[in-house]
């Protein structure tokens, strides 16, 4: 539940859920990237992209709109994005920056949720709501 101020019901600014939802953006801009304009001869198909951006993509609404759990389970995406990101960085070099592209922002939304729990547990264990 969002507050009306950019907030979230436990008082916490909405700015990191924001930029967890721009890098899931820029995750799947990376895969379509990397589908359309991939050189590699080994990278994904259409299907497997697909499947790969569904996790990126169901996220993004709850992000949108301020849950904790729905970070939760984004910031473990992002584990397996940079996972996979990394491996193939190494294994296509024809496409090493498309797969960065995609590590970088999956560091960036698992660091910002890091974070933003980090800020949420302090904030409860304080009892100020």
């Amino acid at each position: 539940m969002t507050l009306p101020g950019g907030r979230t019901a436990e008082g916490l600014p909405l700015l990191p859920l924001k930029l967890m939802t721009a890098m899931q953006g820029l995750i799947v801009a990376g895969y379509l990237g990397l589908l359309l304009g991939g050189t590699a001869e080994i990278r994904p198909g259409a299907l497997t992209t697909l499947l790969m951006l569904l996790p990126a993509i169901a996220v993004i609404p709850g992000l949108w709109r301020g849950h904790y759990k729905t970070m939760v389970w984004a910031a473990l995406f992002d584990l397996f994005y940079l996972l996979v990101a990394a491996t193939d960085a190494w294994a296509a070099p024809a496409d090493r920056g498309w797969h960065l592209l995609i590590a970088i922002a999956a560091t960036v939304g698992f660091l910002v949720a890091w974070w933003h729990s980090i800020r949420r547990r302090r904030l409860l264990k304080s009892g100020r709501r």
